[in-house]
């Protein structure tokens, strides 16, 4: 059975604690990637019987009560043979596959491994990716669960994924991914590997919502800044990290959204500041003057990547108000902008327009959900909200939408 108070003792403990969230999460008052403030309109919402928000929230709990199950599995896991460790000999260092080469054919060993646009290569899980991503789905749904909840189980249990990756010294991460996304016979690391640490959005936010709990303390606090300051140094200076910066497509476009992410939650607005004020350069040269993005349309999963390289975009946006950066309005004068992009994706997004562009997987149209939610938060514009209508239901690990990125009021 599920460990969840009942709502009525959920609104008046999780009230409460209003302004000590404000006072964790600094001047701004409110989350990363949320407004942390909007809990209040939504847990009296329902408190009044909101059937929706009532359904999202026991959706909530069926998905933190899987994440409770999710094992710890700390990067070193796995490691005590030698076997799977990068090239450093460090078990800290984070190591995986690229996703899509698979074995030459035409040579005895299978080197050099060849591309395959779109087509995962299996070996891949064999690596550290899957720990990555457990670990950062596992501390989202734990820290939204508990926000909402106010349960202290998932809180705790969230703690314990967390200090083996972040804080201790013995199984912490090494903050550096030089040997993400090696190809054998290639490379033992590509700058495109950054992009593995995409699996890290949104634990910043889950850790300023489980700053409230007994269950967090001042070191971790401390432990957790200091990791994520040093990532970003390691984006900032490393050549891989550098190399990224340049790509001209959604690669690039989430080396921003990282590096404002991560410089966000260790308070160095300078950082946040400089990237963001690049983006409309990027904007210039990713987004047509009809909204399209050309860069994205060339690949094999095109539909995926264009509400991919949007999604990195209107965080952006977001990371870009925290630092009083109006990118949201920015608008070329032949009309480049991110809101034209997403108009642009719309009718594709909802299926009113057929898509006219390689796709050679099916793609989940909830998936498009939080990219739209976010739109219409963003750009106060009714039509992305109307268009929510048009999709299916959410799954249950993804009912956090709609508690935590609340339509505006």
């Amino acid at each position: 059975m599920p460990h969840s108070p009942q709502i009525s003792t959920i609104v008046k403990s999780v009230l409460t604690t209003l302004v000590l969230s404000a006072s964790i999460c600094g001047a701004r008052g409110d989350g990363i990637l949320i407004d942390l403030d909007d809990r209040s309109r939504v847990l009296e919402q329902i408190e009044a019987g909101d059937a929706d928000l009532i359904a999202a929230r026991a959706a909530l709990v069926r998905a933190a009560e899987e994440a409770m199950k999710v094992p710890v599995r700390p990067i070193t896991e796995g490691k005590e043979d030698g076997k799977r460790t990068a090239p450093s000999g460090d078990p800290r260092d984070y190591v995986s596959l690229s996703p899509y080469w698979w074995p030459n054919p035409d040579t005895d060993d299978g080197t050099p491994y060849i591309r395959h646009d779109g087509k995962v290569n299996p070996e891949r899980y064999e690596y550290d990716t899957p720990k990555l991503g457990d670990m950062g789905s596992a501390v989202r749904t734990l820290g939204m669960a508990y926000f909402i909840t106010g349960d202290e189980l998932y809180a705790e249990r969230a703690m314990e994924h967390i200090r083996p990756w972040f804080i201790d010294p013995e199984t912490r991460m090494n903050p550096r991914v030089r040997y993400a996304q090696f190809v054998p016979g290639v490379s033992d690391g590509r700058h495109v590997g950054i992009i593995d640490t995409n699996r890290l959005r949104w634990v910043p936010d889950a850790m300023l919502m489980l700053a409230e709990s007994p269950a967090w303390t001042t070191a971790d606090t401390q432990g957790t800044k200091r990791w994520f300051s040093e990532y970003t140094d390691w984006l900032l200076a490393s050549e891989l990290g550098m190399a990224e910066r340049q790509a001209a497509n959604n690669h690039g476009t989430w080396y921003a959204a990282q590096v404002a992410y991560y410089a966000s939650y260790a308070d160095r607005d300078v950082v946040v500041t400089e990237i963001v004020s690049q983006v409309p350069d990027r904007i210039d040269w990713q987004i047509e003057p009809d909204g399209s993005q050309p860069h994205e349309l060339v690949r094999t999963m095109s539909l995926h990547y264009c509400d991919f390289n949007l999604r990195a975009m209107l965080d952006l946006c977001r990371y870009a108000e925290g630092v009083g950066y109006d990118l949201a309005s920015h608008e070329s004068e032949d009309g480049r902008s991110i809101k034209n992009a997403a108009l642009w994706l719309l009718p594709y997004m909802t299926g009113e327009k057929d898509w006219e562009y390689k796709q050679i997987k099916p793609v989940k149209p909830h998936m498009f959900y939080q990219c739209l939610r976010v739109a219409s938060r963003q750009f106060d514009d009714p039509r992305f909200e109307a268009a929510l209508d048009k999709l299916p239901p959410l799954p249950d690990d993804m009912a956090w939408v709609d508690l935590l990125l609340p339509p505006n009021e």
